[in-house]
């Protein structure tokens, strides 16, 4: 899928996984980091005006924060995985981290349990009762 899709799968599931944990714990870092390299991954193909002084340097520079970005976005996303299973049932997932590198959020999808999750208005209400 990933081959065939250019790696936008990555991105997309990603995001979507990013936006499960928003809604179960209430914020998610790794939305936000999917989110810029989605809009980065959509500029990259806007037509760049080459009168602009150092327009090259300033694409080199967001290409490197992007791929810093496509590196750490699943790394984020996993550590946010494992606090919400162990907020919610008290289990630790085993999720490689190396594995998360290279297969990214297609990894992620198929590593966590089918387990029901709570709202983030669940666990805050039940840890305040």
């Amino acid at each position: 899928m990933a081959l065939f899709s250019g790696g936008t799968i990555f991105l997309a599931l990603g995001l979507y996984l990013a936006y499960w944990v928003r809604t179960r714990q209430g914020r998610s870092l790794a939305f936000w980091f999917y989110s810029i390299l989605i809009t980065i991954s959509v500029l990259m193909f806007v037509p760049r005006a080459p009168s602009v002084p150092y327009m090259h340097l300033i694409v080199y520079l967001i290409m490197i924060g992007g791929l810093v970005l496509l590196v750490a976005a699943p790394l984020v996303l996993r550590a946010e995985i494992i606090s919400l299973y162990r907020r919610s049932w008290d289990i630790k997932l085993p999720i490689n981290p190396l594995l998360t590198i290279l297969f990214s959020s297609v990894y992620l999808n198929y590593s966590i349990p089918d387990l029901p999750v709570s709202p983030a208005a669940t666990i805050t209400a039940t840890k305040t009762a």
